[in-house]
């Protein structure tokens, strides 16, 4: 099964809005978990099972380009803006 981790800090002043619209996704898709860094407040770290690298792709362009119907003001949110938000995608070991 294949995972995508996405991570970023978000700015204190928009916590609120940020996990009203995460819950609200978390909702909607059954394969996103939304963890909290214990040490560092406002550091998120996505994590979405069962995503193909051709879906990941299509995530991921997603959410670089910036706000659209479904999609939060990223760039505003995100410290540092959307350079900051990093995705990656694992795939299982094949053993050889």
């Amino acid at each position: 099964m294949s995972i995508v981790f996405v991570e970023y800090a978000i700015k204190a002043e928009f916590r609120e809005p940020f996990l009203i619209y995460m819950q609200e996704w978390q909702g909607r898709e059954g394969r996103l978990e939304v963890l909290e860094g214990t040490d560092q407040p406002g550091l998120f770290v996505e994590i979405w099972k069962g995503i193909h690298h051709e879906e990941y792709i299509v995530m991921k362009e997603e959410r670089l380009k910036g706000p659209g119907d479904e999609q939060a003001p990223w760039d505003a949110w995100i410290e540092g803006g959307l350079r900051k938000l990093h995705m990656w995608h694992f795939s299982p070991v094949a053993r050889t």
